[in-house]
């Protein structure tokens, strides 16, 4: 197994995506810490990776909240004993609270930066100084084609949040680098999770038409991408923000 006992935390762990790479960590032998704020769903994920032979626990943490982040932080080191993975994944929309940006409010900014933005930085200052003391590590974070394209209407905040995502990424893998640790981010394209496959159909046939390959992407299609990254094979990767969309312009 390639990642044989490596530590990784995952944030947003607890479906989707998320849930998608911690599978995939735990088949390539990492040892897993589940991130999120719903913990039933999060209990079922430690169940999954457990059966595999991996450890597993779950730790409930709100990534827009330093307190929460760095007492999660502190769990994990004490249970596991080091981190050598972060997959910074948490994040999301506004989804119901979603409108044109000239009908937005700044609360609802402050939630959509928080959780995308902001979480992913929290997150990042939390374990960048073991990393360095430790002289490795690797980060990755979930970045978005709305952060490069701007994506569909209704979604400036979001499409702001995932952009500084990939310039704070590529900041960071410059400042780190010579202590031994790669930052880098993935930029999904339409994933088959859950809300998108709850969609009408006749919106899912026009999402895998906006893709060349003309289908949805699968989570695993972003958990192959990150295991690579944080894999030694992609030990002179760093600063870079990996678009996984299918083609989609």
């Amino acid at each position: 197994m390639k990642l044989e006992n490596k530590i990784a935390v995952v944030t947003g762990a607890a479906s989707g995506i998320g849930r998608g790479i911690t599978l995939r960590l735990a088949q390539d032998g990492c040892n897993l810490a589940v991130i999120d704020i719903d913990m039933e769903q999060a209990a079922s994920v430690v169940d999954e990776i457990r059966a595999k032979g991996r450890q597993a626990e779950a730790v409930k943490a709100d990534v827009s909240r330093s307190q929460e982040v760095n007492q999660m932080v502190q769990t994990v080191m004490k249970k596991f004993g080091g981190i050598d993975i972060l997959v910074n994944n948490a994040g999301g929309h506004a989804r119901e609270r979603q409108s044109m940006f000239y009908q937005s409010t700044e609360d609802v900014w402050d939630h959509v930066l928080g959780i995308n933005l902001k979480g992913t930085m929290i997150c990042c200052r939390a374990v960048i100084e073991h990393m360095m003391e430790r002289g490795s590590g690797k980060i990755v974070n979930t970045s978005s084609m709305a952060g490069v394209t701007g994506s569909h209407l209704g979604v400036a905040d979001y499409a702001a949040a995932k952009a500084g995502i990939i310039g704070f990424t590529m900041a960071l893998a410059k400042e780190v680098g010579p202590y031994g640790i790669n930052v880098n981010s993935v930029a999904p394209g339409i994933i088959a999770t859950e809300r998108v496959l709850a969609a009408p159909e006749e919106m899912k046939e026009q999402w895998r038409k906006s893709s060349f390959l003309n289908r949805l992407g699968e989570p695993e299609d972003i958990a192959a991408t990150v295991s690579f990254l944080v894999s030694e094979d992609a030990s002179f990767i760093s600063g870079q923000n990996i678009l996984v969309c299918g083609a989609r312009p």
